[in-house]
């Protein structure tokens, strides 16, 4: 019994590992701004969300300019990158305690807890992936294009770019 408990946790840990890994590759990849704009261009030029030059637009004429959309703003990518490092470093946590406790009680608790802490994390991270943009009232996108139209309608030099959107958010909704 204690060695099917042993493999079942190991495989569970490389595993974890293996995603852990996949979504700071995929998020770091994407930082600062590798994919965002370019796929928010792609977007407005063919009407299916707002168009950024709408904002400078706006900006330039003395306008009030509507809330960022939450899935083209910078935070969202540098939330997304936070997170998979907490999730990293979690999991490397994890790794110690699973090696050096003697108390199970603790250990079971304290994993528990890191996974109420991921999912929480995770869970808003998949929100603010599939949210839509409701900035330009003439362009109302209800999530963003790349799912509703997909990669094949995309600018050929954004096609790598929108599958790596599409990844991390299919990831995403792994961890959770």
């Amino acid at each position: 019994m204690s060695r099917v408990t042993q493999l079942t946790a190991a495989i569970a840990i490389s595993f974890e590992f293996v995603l852990a890994t996949s979504l700071l590759a995929l998020f770091a990849s994407a930082y600062p701004d590798r994919f965002r704009t370019m796929l928010w261009r792609d977007g407005g030029s063919k009407g299916w969300n707002s168009d950024p030059s709408y904002r400078t637009y706006l900006y330039a004429n003395y306008q009030a300019m509507p809330p960022m959309p939450l899935i083209w703003d910078e935070r969202s990518t540098q939330y997304n990158l936070c997170i998979a490092i907490v999730t990293m470093v979690l999991w490397f946590v994890r790794l110690c305690i699973r090696g050096r406790t003697l108390d199970v009680y603790s250990a079971v608790v304290s994993n528990v807890l890191y996974d109420i802490i991921l999912i929480a994390l995770w869970s808003y991270s998949a929100v603010v992936q599939f949210s839509g943009d409701f900035s330009d009232p003439k362009h109302i996108s209800l999530r963003p294009w790349y799912f509703d139209h997909g990669c094949s309608e995309a600018w050929p030099s954004n096609r790598g770019a929108c599958e790596a959107a599409k990844a991390s958010f299919g990831l995403t909704v792994f961890a959770v």
